[in-house]
């Protein structure tokens, strides 16, 4: 990763739409970086390359554009400056249901006492709520909160990004604490700091890896489990995430393009458990609860 100082180097590309799966998929298979994505005609991507001087960008400069990359451009920009990158992307504040209202850090939240309140600073991790995935998991958080027989007390977010779907677990649920593991060193930072700007920094704890967690020792087990990632990388994970599930567990997964539900449903409808899907525009989410029979 390119740094300098305070500095970042990013790259943003440009694609036509039916091009924007393959490449997020190959930036999600490949990078280790968060990516920002901006639907439309041309879709664009941002996301935080390797040393643009080394053999590697090279290489991944060149498999992009054989997906479909139409421009590629790199641009360097202060990590405080990501705040005006966000807004010209049109984060602002958003309701969830009639629970839970998204705000970003810079801006100041209306008076609705009716609503909980996230507020999220994104950095430079993906997950403000834009995304149609961010959103649906966000939805079942909601449900979850008001339907579920037991409050969850335990919480998992992998993949957590910017940590928006833990920090709104912990809003609404004010007994619940988080793990988080996201393997992109800015998206743990960004976490991090959006526990603290909401005042959960002794309700939550950020990883890079599972292996951070208890060395040698059993992964604890948690009541939720948030997965916002891809359908790869749910095919991949699941079994040993439903190992961590709760006997009475939920756990909600997301980033499923329409090509990849096929694949996804058959290795989750496999797990014990009741499975439903939730279509998206684009993409599907899964809710699972274990110990249930399937309907």
């Amino acid at each position: 990763m390119s740094t300098t100082s305070s500095t970042y180097t990013y790259a943003s590309l440009l694609c036509a739409p039916e091009d924007l799966d393959d490449l997020l998929k190959w930036l999600n298979d490949h990078s280790q970086s968060s990516v920002l994505i901006e639907e439309g005609d041309p879709s664009r991507l941002v996301f935080v390359p390797p040393d643009t001087a080394s053999a590697e960008w090279l290489l991944m400069e060149s498999a992009l554009i054989s997906l479909g990359a139409t421009a590629i451009d790199l641009q360097s920009a202060r990590q405080e400056d990501w705040q005006e990158i966000w807004k010209e992307q049109g984060f602002k504040s958003f309701t969830v249901g009639e629970r839970l209202r998204v705000v970003p850090s810079w801006e100041d939240p209306e008076d609705r006492p009716a609503l909980e309140t996230v507020r999220i600073d994104p950095q430079m991790a993906f997950g403000t709520g834009l995304h149609e995935t961010t959103f649906r998991c966000l939805e079942q958080i909601v449900e979850t909160a008001g339907q579920w027989p037991k409050e969850p007390r335990s919480i998992l977010d992998f993949g957590s990004g910017t940590g928006i779907l833990g920090v709104a677990a912990l809003t609404i649920m004010k007994e619940a604490t988080l793990i988080a593991i996201d393997n992109d060193p800015y998206a743990v930072e960004a976490t991090r700091h959006n526990l603290r700007v909401n005042g959960m920094e002794d309700r939550g704890l950020v990883y890079g890896a599972f292996e951070e967690i208890t060395p040698a020792t059993p992964l604890p087990t948690f009541d939720m489990i948030l997965a916002n990632v891809t359908g790869g990388i749910l095919c991949s994970t699941t079994p040993m995430l439903y190992e961590m599930l709760s006997p009475k567990g939920r756990m909600i997964c997301s980033g499923v393009s329409k090509e990849e539900t096929d694949t996804v449903a058959r290795v989750l409808s496999g797990l014990s458990g009741r499975m439903r899907n939730v279509p998206g525009e684009r993409y599907d989410t899964f809710v699972i609860d274990k110990g249930r029979s399937p309907s």
